[in-house]
This record gives structure tokens, C-alpha cells and sequence, in this order.
């Protein structure tokens, strides 16, 4: 089994949940807030009326998407998110892809890749 990470920009979202509900994957994703490597081109700027400052945040606000995978489609998962995605010079996020040793069901006996089997 793997578990797949994609974090890309909150308005992507539906491309990769498509893809993972397409093939019954279970989906979990949060707003998160964070830096990469690499610089943004716009910054995005906000200007207080009260105090009259103007910044630009550190963090700028992504979308984790998080699933486990069984290793007989995990290629074509990200081959299929992969190809969702137009090439460009600048990235619209990253995915990480990481070995899941075992996985146990609470409350039953199920264990392994029988956890990912829909019922």
C-alpha cells in the first residue's frame, strides 16, 4: 500500500478528488498554510484600513489531499494526476508518495489490503 500526498492550490481540488473518486478511493483533505522552495510570482498583498500597513504574508493557503492507494494502481493514479495538470514553468504543487507497512480495521479482524476493499 502507499499513501498518496498531493498539495496544490485550494481552486485544483476537484481535478484530484475526481481522479481518486473515479477509482473508490477514500479522500481526506485539509487547508493548510505553508512555504515551498519555490518563490511566488504575484504576491499577494493586504492592506489594513485601521492601521494603514500593507504586507504580504510568509504562508500562502494550499489543500492537502491525502489517500491510501493499494501498490497494483498506485502508477496509474499518478500518472492520471499527473497528466490532470498542464505543464507549465512554475509548479501547481507536489505530490509525495510513501510506503504504508499495514493498516488495520478498528473494530473487526480486517487487516492489510483488505482495509481498502470497498464492501
Amino acid at each position: 500500500m502507499k499513501e498518496i500526498n498531493v498539495y496544490i492550490r485550494p481552486n485544483d481540488l476537484s481535478k484530484v478528488t475526481d481522479i481518486l473518486q473515479k477509482h473508490k478511493l477514500g479522500i481526506t483533505f485539509f487547508d493548510i498554510q505553508g512555504t515551498g522552495r519555490t518563490p511566488r510570482s504575484t504576491s499577494e498583498i493586504i492592506h489594513s484600513y485601521q492601521t494603514g500597513r500593507t504586507t504580504v504574508p510568509k504562508f500562502i493557503g494550499r489543500v492537502l489531499v491525502i489517500s491510501i492507494v493499494s501498490d497494483s494502481i498506485v502508477n496509474q493514479i499518478i500518472e492520471e494526476i499527473m497528466n490532470s495538470f498542464d505543464k507549465q514553468d512554475e509548479p501547481y504543487g507536489v505530490l509525495f508518495v510513501k510506503d504504508v507497512t499495514n493498516a488495520y480495521e478498528l473494530g473487526t479482524e480486517v487487516k492489510g489490503n483488505e482495509v481498502l476493499v470497498s464492501k
